[in-house]
């Protein structure tokens, strides 16, 4: 409500609404997050647009109007399935990206949003290019968060993602073998008593486990076997994450059983 009051006093003309039209948009998103509300989300994109309008080419606030708007199509594209709302994500993306050049303290995160867009129409089409452009993104991505930035374990994860779905359509070993050396990296960034300990510890465990299937190797399985139990272990009745974990941990066990008949896996 204080954001509409101070928008009503900065009309059409008046130097600082694009600020006031961002900070309504930034709080009505923040709601539409908490309460799935699908008139917050109209109005988010709404307010973007116009702030977006006033800061034209050249305008330090650009790029930072590109994103939100970009972002909050991409929510409205999940719940709608809308293919217009998705491909405007993409272009907004992209252009601001383009004002975030190498040595800008944002490219990394343009890079990372741009690659999780093309994502979402990567599973929709099976675009090999979308494809293409999600790896090198996120690749760049990482290579700007080098060991000791607060984003690199993010970054890791994000880029071990991309080629899974390359390695889904090729079976590339190399793609394998960079998945889990990412997965590793990953998890020991996670300590013990980091909140995403349990999914780096399933991811690693689900990889290794697919390199298993493909090579045999007995040290795979076990490992796999390992680090799902110690994953189930952290993800406790009630969390979130405890279904997948069983999963996961049910399917190592699978792996196992049918090399070695155990009754007891």
């Amino acid at each position: 409500q204080l954001h509409r009051d101070a928008l009503a006093l900065r009309p059409d003309g008046h130097p600082d609404r694009g600020s006031s039209l961002n900070n309504l948009a930034k709080v009505l998103k923040t709601r539409y997050n908490r309460t799935g509300l699908e008139d917050d989300l109209g109005e988010t994109i709404q307010l973007n647009r116009e702030a977006l309008s006033l800061n034209s080419l050249g305008h330090p606030a650009r790029n930072m109007s590109l994103n939100n708007l970009a972002i909050a199509l991409r929510d409205r594209y999940s719940r709608t399935g809308s293919e217009d709302d998705l491909d405007e994500a993409i272009w907004l993306h992209r252009e601001a990206l383009a004002l975030r050049p190498l040595g800008h303290p944002n490219r990394s995160w343009s890079l990372d949003n741009l690659a999780n867009t093309l994502r979402d129409r990567h599973r929709r089409t099976g675009s090999e290019d979308d494809l293409v452009e999600i790896i090198r993104c996120h690749r760049e991505a990482l290579s700007l968060r080098p060991v000791g930035h607060p984003g690199r374990g993010f970054s890791l994860n994000n880029f071990a993602i991309a080629l899974i779905y390359r390695y889904s359509l090729t079976g590339s070993e190399e793609d394998l073998f960079e998945i889990i050396c990412l997965h590793r990296e990953a998890l020991a960034l996670r300590p013990v008593g980091h909140p995403d300990r349990g999914s780096s510890l399933n991811n690693l465990a689900n990889t290794l486990n697919t390199r298993y299937r493909r090579s045999g190797s007995v040290e795979d399985l076990e490992e796999a076997i390992q680090l799902s139990r110690y994953a189930l272990i952290l993800h406790t009745p009630g969390h979130p994450a405890r279904g997948m974990s069983v999963i996961n941990f049910a399917n190592a066990l699978i792996s196992r059983y049918k090399r070695t008949g155990s009754e007891d896996d």
